[in-house]
């Protein structure tokens, strides 16, 4: 009983709303696109019930192998340019704070995709300039990524 009222609640609600626009429409030609736009509005409201008792017609089934080869490959690169960015974003964070200036060019990472498609972070390592204080530097980028990193002077 209550999905018959609410049934009804909905048809009277959008033949309200419906005429209301058809209402406020001007004459001519723009009111007979409206009118065609309004009755399909109620249509779909009057048959809103059969949508809701036999599921979800409207939805499109997905193609079932969805873990093609080439979705993981694209997944697992996008993943791996995220981790070297959020990386990066890391050190030079510390870098700044230390007041050392740098290039993107002089954080070096090696990473690769294993086979099971996670991410491998061989080696991280920071080139500066000679004179660069680095006293705990290596520890502090090491705190703030969770790796191990290189520090090399040139």
């Amino acid at each position: 009983m209550e999905i018959m009222r609410n049934w009804a609640l909905t048809v009277a609600l959008s033949a309200l709303a419906g005429g209301v626009v058809w209402l406020l429409t001007p004459k001519g030609s723009v009111q007979k696109a409206v009118r065609t736009v309004v009755a399909v509005f109620l249509l779909c409201a009057f048959l809103s019930p059969l949508f809701g008792w036999t599921g979800n017609l409207l939805d499109w089934a997905l193609p079932e192998p969805l873990t093609l080869a080439g979705l993981d490959a694209s997944a697992s690169r996008q993943l791996q340019a995220a981790v070297e960015q959020e990386i990066r974003g890391r050190i030079g964070e510390v870098l700044q704070a230390r007041g050392i200036q740098f290039q993107p060019g002089q954080i070096l990472l090696e990473t690769d995709i294993l086979p099971e498609g996670s991410i491998n972070i061989a080696a991280v390592g920071v080139i500066l300039r000679r004179g660069t204080d680095t006293d705990g530097l290596r520890e502090e980028l090491g705190a703030a990524i969770g790796l191990d990193v290189e520090v090399i002077v040139e």
